[in-house]
């Protein structure tokens, strides 16, 4: 995910640098929106890696640069899904250890 230059922002999997919208706080529904969406982005992009391989070793694909990159692609892509996921459950435990 690369920094956008002019904003100091993430992008996104999409390669966009536009983060969720706020909405109502109740309902959270563009948040659960845009979490969902990348995590079907990056189950897509594994999918297609593991095609790739596939038709690499059946004979189909002959560019190996191609299929590396997808696959490099899809591990990135997982390793900061997977950060994502640590720093929200991180956030959880945190918010159940506060006194009230």
């Amino acid at each position: 995910m690369p920094i956008d230059p002019v904003t100091g922002k993430l992008e996104s999997i999409t390669g966009s640098s536009r983060g969720p919208q706020h909405t109502d706080p109740a309902t959270g529904m563009e948040f659960k929106k845009f979490l969902l969406d990348n995590l079907n982005k990056v189950n897509t992009m594994q999918q297609d890696a593991g095609k790739m391989v596939t038709d690499m070793v059946q004979g189909n694909e002959q560019d190996i640069t191609k299929v590396m990159t997808a696959m490099e692609k899809a591990s990135v892509a997982f390793d900061t899904l997977m950060a994502v996921r640590n720093k929200l459950v991180e956030s959880y435990q945190e918010i159940l250890r506060m006194r009230i």
